[in-house]
């Protein structure tokens, strides 16, 4: 007799920069919180690292802290959050598109259902997303193929079991389509991410992929010169505390103190740096955004009724974006960075029953 698990709808992105989930519960039942991320890093860990220095009766949720997570998957180790630091080879694979379909997004997405997740055992019936640079038949297929499974593991030295079941590999930016467009219109979007930018295109909720196109640029271009500003002065900038700057910088707020040895780092060279940053990559995303939409005869974006604005990278590039095609209706969505994510839970939701078949 097999065993019936709750039921959660998800959308996930792995991210190469932060890796983020969405869930709909299945039932009536409402989650404490249904929508969180975290950096999409990982690092090879071992837990008696961790209970060194310890009560010798201590188990390891004795020792963990907030934001700590310890995941251990088919006898290997991974730390996350704040525990990277404390084991070796942190990386996020940005270089290697295996990425997608490889144990660092099984690692992730159940590293962030479980932190959202009270139960032991619960199903996930997933959409998940590619770059349009990688979107094609063979990817998506290893990316279901690779989800889509009955896992045990432990986390936080809790025994869990989860079954996933991975319905469908939408276009990275397709989700915003899917959470704030419409069935009939021209429309489009712009998915500004930590290392992407992505241009999806549609008729109705149908991708024109002609009109879609990827390009490696966004907000980790700013990250990294804020992380060359910081190690001028012989310290690390973790990328959490260089989106702390940039969305200090974006909303006109002051900015989180960033100890440089016995001085803070300077307000002036903090601006000066994300300006510049700005400033450097406008000729490359105009650029971009003309060459792929242009339009005979008429200025660039127009064949669109409406260009939704997304991804992370809204509230720093709209400025340049909306310079770059004047004559559009672009509209930046509502909490542009997880917009994504919320279109892929709720097209999760409304699949066929058969779609979750295949997905097996």
């Amino acid at each position: 007799m097999q065993t019936t698990f709750p039921l959660y709808y998800a959308g996930f992105e792995v991210g190469s920069g932060f890796a983020g989930i969405k869930l709909l519960p299945a039932d009536v039942l409402t989650l404490a919180q249904d929508l969180i991320t975290l950096p999409s890093f990982l690092a090879d860990g071992e837990v008696a690292t961790l209970l060194k220095g310890s009560d010798p009766h201590d188990r390891l949720a004795d020792v963990l802290q907030p934001g700590d997570y310890v995941l251990s998957l088919e006898d290997h180790t991974y730390f996350l959050g704040r525990l990277l630091a404390h084991g070796t080879h942190s990386h996020n694979a940005f270089n290697d598109e295996r990425r997608y379909w490889s144990e660092h997004a099984q690692v992730l997405l159940l590293c962030l259902a479980c932190l959202l997740i009270p139960e032991r055992c619960f199903e996930l019936r997933l959409v998940t997303a590619l770059p349009v640079s990688l979107y094609e038949r063979t990817r998506r297929q290893r990316v279901r193929q690779a989800l889509s499974r009955h896992y045990r593991f432990s986390f936080n030295g809790r025994s869990r079991e989860v079954v996933v079941k991975c319905g469908y590999v939408a276009m990275e930016g397709q989700g915003i389509l899917i959470h704030c467009g419409d069935e009939s219109s021209q429309q489009a979007v712009i998915d500004v991410g930590e290392r992407t930018t992505d241009l999806v295109a549609a008729d109705g909720q149908r991708l024109l992929i002609p009109l879609c196109k990827g390009e490696q640029f966004g907000v980790g271009q700013l990250v990294e010169d804020l992380q060359q500003l910081v190690w001028k002065y012989h310290r690390k900038l973790p990328i959490e505390k260089a989106h702390a700057l940039l969305g200090a910088y974006a909303h006109h707020q002051s900015y989180p103190h960033i100890a440089t040895g016995t001085n803070d780092l300077p307000g002036e060279e903090i601006t000066e740096v994300i300006t510049g940053s700005l400033k450097r990559l406008t000729r490359s995303l105009s650029s971009f955004l003309i060459g792929t939409w242009n339009v005979e005869g008429a200025p660039a974006g127009t064949q669109f009724d409406k260009i939704y604005l997304g991804g992370g990278g809204a509230y720093y590039f709209e400025d340049m974006i909306r310079q770059a095609l004047q004559e559009c209706q672009i509209v930046t969505v509502p909490d542009p960075e997880h917009a994504s994510i919320c279109g892929y839970a709720e097209l999760a939701a409304s699949l066929d029953e058969n779609r979750w078949q295949e997905g097996n």
